[in-house]
């Protein structure tokens, strides 16, 4: 087994650190997370004044971000977080090469592969970003319950927000940032919460496996696996957590597709109620106190449909599924 130097453990363990107090993780819990006493992270943070000098020194005579990032072995996203520090959100999207759309819909054929890792269900940074730029404020708190590949962290970096991110699998070596949890909302857990803290989110970004799409890349506990039934009572319970957890002025945005049963059946065929709609999501919002105020349609890519699945649907009359909403709500 190949031993790594100490110094490299070092540097390794700073740059966690630092983007962890970064994104707005309190002391303690960074300590928590990665193992050394609380005493020992805040002298770490005593030396972060001076971590980003040689990355910054880079930057400065013309080194790319990629560059930066290989060269000091850190990520994308933090680099970038260094290059577009004091930079307002105009001038953000732009040395990102972001356009800005200024309509309610957003389309893109791809994802940003400098934020967030391969994972399923991947959405692109440049959705997170406009809903960061047209709801929230630069420092703001996000919160992400279901943080997946880490793009909501990664783009809340470019975009100078913090960013609380949770996930159900762990990763310690590669996102110390997104912290492990579970959300548990049965009966004997139906009022846990990860944190126990006195600041509270200005947004929630939420963007759970919508129902049973690609639940055979998902962990076998997660919400991809329940009944449609089990799957909106989910929903239902949780929404009522979040509102029992935030402030009074705390927007949400809430990320899901429309899920038809349309394989093999065509449409002239499907039933009422058959799938689970936006109607039933609005429905289950209103019901738990929240109400919305946007729904910015962001349809998902269609070439996850091959040549020949398009060809077998065409000939059985099969309407497929590219609907994806981006649904902004507040309590009133």
């Amino acid at each position: 087994m190949e031993l790594i130097p100490c110094c490299m453990l070092q540097q390794k363990r700073s740059g966690e650190i630092f983007r962890m107090h970064r994104l707005g993780i309190p002391q303690d819990r960074i300590a928590k997370r990665l193992g050394p006493a609380r005493e020992v992270i805040r002298d770490h943070l005593a030396e972060m004044a001076v971590l980003p000098n040689p990355p910054n020194a880079d930057l400065k005579k013309g080194f790319t971000v990629s560059q930066v990032a290989e060269k000091h072995g850190w990520p994308d996203p933090m680099v970038w977080s260094l290059a577009l520090e004091g930079r307002n959100d105009h001038d953000r999207f732009k040395e990102l090469g972001w356009g800005l759309r200024t309509w309610d819909q957003w389309e893109w054929n791809d994802c940003d592969k400098r934020f967030g890792d391969d994972w399923p269900g991947r959405i692109p940074a440049q959705m997170i970003a406009h809903i960061l730029r047209y709801f929230s404020k630069p420092d703001d708190l996000i919160l992400d319950p279901m943080a997946g590949g880490g793009v909501t962290p990664d783009t809340c970096l470019a975009m100078g927000r913090r960013c609380w991110a949770f996930d159900m699998k762990d990763r310690p070596d590669t996102r110390p940032e997104i912290e492990p949890f579970t959300w548990d909302v049965s009966s004997a857990q139906s009022r846990l919460w990860p944190v126990s803290a006195k600041e509270k989110p200005d947004l929630i970004l939420f963007d759970p496996p919508y129902f049973d799409k690609k639940a055979a890349d998902y962990d076998e506990k997660s919400i991809s696996g329940l009944s449609k039934k089990a799957y909106l009572e989910f929903l239902e319970a949780f929404f009522v957590l979040l509102k029992r957890n935030v402030k009074k002025t705390t927007r949400f945005a809430f990320i899901n597709a429309d899920w038809r049963d349309f394989q093999n059946t065509p449409a002239i065929e499907e039933k009422y109620k058959g799938g689970i709609l936006i109607d039933d999501y609005l429905d289950i919002l209103k019901k738990t106190g929240w109400y919305h105020t946007h729904i910015i349609q962001a349809p998902m890519s269609t070439q996850r449909f091959s040549p020949v699945v398009v060809s077998a649907m065409q000939k059985k009359n099969i309407l497929g599924v590219t609907s994806r909403y981006v649904i902004i709500l507040n309590q009133q």
